[in-house]
């Protein structure tokens, strides 16, 4: 980390304060965000539905 760069220091201020780690990757695919990604790939954004997410959140399928 270059502690010269205000952005960097940002970062890895808010990756402390909330507990994650911002990536430039693709999401884990068991992830919650990795589930849903691949449901709106598998069957569009049109199905995506509010339950969607707390089921991903859960662990629980995906269900169209």
């Amino acid at each position: 980390m270059d502690m010269n760069d205000p952005q960097q220091i940002g970062i890895a201020f808010a990756e402390a304060v909330y507990g994650f780690t911002v990536s430039e990757g693709p999401p884990d695919p068991d992830s919650a965000l990795g589930r849903v990604r691949a449901f709106t790939a598998k069957y569009g954004e049109e199905a995506l539905r509010p339950e969607h997410f707390a089921a991903a959140r859960e662990g629980r399928p995906l269900l169209p």
